[in-house]
């Protein structure tokens, strides 16, 4: 009888856990598509981005424990990419400078608990370091010459953009403070990307899937032994890259009662955004 209960309650919980971790995954892909966050962070926020990390990185050294560990985190990132494209496509036709103010709220309401894991092995003054130099490489966008209020973007990704695209993406859902909707959105490329997925454009997704696909595993080798090695240097340039590419598609400022609305979206989204950093998955 025992034993019975003690399987009941195992099956429940891996049942449980199942669906947990599919929630967590659909948080994870939202935050890969959403300007302003980063599907990494979400992820470090929420627990899962270390454990994420090694079962792809080592995936062959437990096949079968890392394919259902990652099976409900993959299933749910995908399906919360899809919905999450087909949601701002209208919403950024509409309100595109009041939807950028509450990604920009996300920012800054992650950053707490981005600093935590950051902080995690003690903090280095010379950590600052690296964060100046994250800066300096985000001001590179500013060599291309795009307009961030969305004037410039292209109509429809070409298969190279596309790939492109895929593979900043895959590097944004891999590293935690990238947001690669920013990189995209000042390379006049977001919206394109955004409809390509919310109309089901067959042949530009296959380009982003293989752009994805193609940088992801490189991606998670790269960042297992970055973090490792500098845990505290790697996340602090990953910090100056956020801030700088963040700062770079801020709207333009017009008083009025647009830009109040504007503001209090944007502490309302920072809040949300910490209390969410302060769950324990």
């Amino acid at each position: 009888m025992m034993d019975r209960k003690g399987k009941k309650s195992r099956e429940l919980t891996a049942r449980g856990s199942f669906f947990l971790h599919l929630a967590v995954g659909a948080v994870i892909g939202i935050g890969g598509v959403l300007p302003g966050v980063s599907g990494g962070v979400m992820a470090v926020s929420l627990g899962l981005y270390r454990p994420m990390i090694d079962a792809i990185a080592g995936f062959f050294k437990a096949p079968r424990k890392n394919f259902f560990f990652l099976l409900p985190i993959g299933l749910g990132a995908a399906l919360g990419f899809f919905l999450g494209a087909v949601a701002l496509a209208g919403l950024m036709r509409r309100w595109y400078n009041e939807v950028i103010w509450i990604f920009l709220g996300l920012v800054i309401g992650g950053i707490p608990g981005f600093l935590r894991e950051a902080n995690e092995r003690g903090f280095k003054k010379r950590y600052l370091l690296a964060t100046a130099a994250g800066a300096a490489v985000a001001s590179l966008l500013l060599f291309f010459e795009q307009d961030p209020s969305g004037a410039a973007d292209v109509a429809r990704l070409m298969p190279l953009q596309a790939m492109i695209s895929g593979a900043v993406v895959a590097v944004g859902t891999v590293i935690p403070g990238i947001s690669t909707s920013f990189i995209l959105m000042y390379l006049g490329w977001y919206r394109a990307m955004m409809d390509a997925l919310a109309n089901v454009d067959v042949t530009t997704v296959l380009f982003l899937a293989l752009g994805a696909g193609g940088c992801f595993i490189l991606t998670v080798k790269a960042a297992r032994w970055l973090f490792d090695r500098f845990h505290g240097y790697a996340y602090y340039a990953v910090l100056g890259f956020l801030l700088v590419s963040a700062a770079l598609i801020v709207p333009e400022l017009v008083p009025g009662v647009e830009l109040l609305v504007s503001l209090v979206l944007a502490a309302l989204a920072a809040v949300g955004a910490y209390l969410l950093s302060t769950v324990n998955m």
